[in-house]
């Protein structure tokens, strides 16, 4: 079983060939890139990723972290309000570039102070392995995430002391063996997980969204089953489950919610559009397409990686085609029932993904966001 690429490139790569647009030569962020290598290629070029932490309106941009050659994903701001966990990938393809698209072996978690002072390792890279996707579980020093081969992933708690040192070994959370679990974002409500996984009913594999208690692993319940936009439930022939995506589910602050993103036949209407989906924990299987209204069948507009906000607001990251060689990522706000639909304006230059909203030290509403930065070699 090989695991699905989901990331954004994957579904890009439906629509145009990821080139690098002559766009700003003139970076609004200037920063030394956080490692000493040279920059060999066109496409890996000085601050090509970014770590930027801004208020929740887009104002009060700032860096924590650049890189020119590693991309950053998966950024999450610990209960002090000190550090950002996050994952990189250290796999590195022909152009020289560690990028989710080129694979998830030997991924790393991270993490990083806020000010962008210390940067350290907490878990991997191992050749063959995957570390993903760490999660902090309440206010606690305890984090969740995915570890292992791509034909045996399996989620992990661990502590770390106020340094970011792991405290002791990682604990494995069990599933059922009968559920793979197979996308390296798991969401935590109260004593509660949630996973994308796949089981095999009889007649081919399903990919469903699962809830569990965290504590003790009971209680599994799926709360949602892959379908298409007219309903039809979808069946994968292998444990690929390549033509059906269900992937980073969110628990809402109450618990009472999981938003979700969804990529399958028809999902767009026409094809295989990525949407954000909302199920009530209490109504299993009655999950609703919250893009469907804006988007429709438009495959040129996706939205994914949601996050909530509050317990009726999402915050997530769109991604659009503009032309034949060009493509756009921004961030926006809805509510849960996909309206009042709001972009959040941040400074050009830059396609913006995985953000992660959080209160500071001192109450005000932040974000942590990734970013690439859309040029060429003329910046370096």
């Amino acid at each position: 079983m090989q695991l699905a690429k989901f990331k954004w490139a994957a579904y890009v790569g439906l629509f145009l060939p990821l080139l690098i647009i002559l766009h700003n030569c003139s970076p609004v962020f200037s920063a030394v890139p956080a490692e000493k290598s040279d920059c060999s290629t066109v496409l890996c070029l000085a601050s090509k990723y970014s770590l930027l932490v801004a208020d929740l309106d887009g104002s009060n941009v700032s860096l924590i972290k650049t890189s020119s050659y590693q991309d950053m994903t998966h950024p999450r701001v610990s209960p002090d309000k000190n550090w950002v966990a996050y994952t990189t990938y250290n796999d590195l393809d022909l152009r020289g570039c560690g990028e989710p698209s080129h694979g998830y072996f030997k991924t790393e978690i991270r993490a990083v102070q806020l000010s962008g002072d210390q940067d350290k390792s907490l878990f991997g890279p191992k050749a063959g392995q995957l570390n993903s996707n760490a999660y902090w579980i309440g206010e606690t020093n305890e984090m969740t995430y995915l570890s292992g081969p791509a034909t045996a992933l399996k989620f992990y708690r661990s502590t770390v002391d106020d340094s970011m040192n792991v405290v002791g070994s990682p604990v494995q959370i069990p599933v059922v063996k009968t559920v793979v679990p197979m996308d390296p974002q798991a969401h935590l409500g109260t004593d509660k997980i949630v996973f994308p996984g796949l089981y095999n009913p009889g007649g081919g594999f399903v990919k469903s969204i699962f809830m569990m208690n965290l504590s003790d692993s009971q209680n599994l319940v799926g709360l949602s089953i892959g379908r298409d936009h007219a309903g039809k439930f979808i069946t994968c022939a292998d444990g690929a489950c390549a033509n059906i995506m269900e992937n980073d589910p969110k628990v809402s602050p109450n618990g009472k919610k999981v938003a979700f993103m969804r990529q399958a036949p028809k999902s767009g209407k026409n094809g295989f559009g990525w949407h954000i989906f909302v199920v009530d924990v209490d109504k299993p299987l009655q999950e609703k397409d919250i893009s469907y209204s804006y988007l429709g069948s438009d495959l040129l507009k996706n939205d994914a990686l949601p996050e909530w906000i509050d317990d009726e607001t999402l915050i997530f990251s769109t991604i659009e085609i503009t032309s034949a060689t060009d493509f756009v990522k921004n961030v926006y706000t809805m509510k849960a029932d996909g309206s009042q639909r709001t972009k959040i304006v941040l400074p050009e230059g830059f396609r913006y993904s995985d953000v992660f909203p959080f209160t500071d030290k001192d109450g005000t509403k932040r974000m942590i966001m990734t970013a690439e930065k859309i040029s060429s070699g003329c910046s370096k």
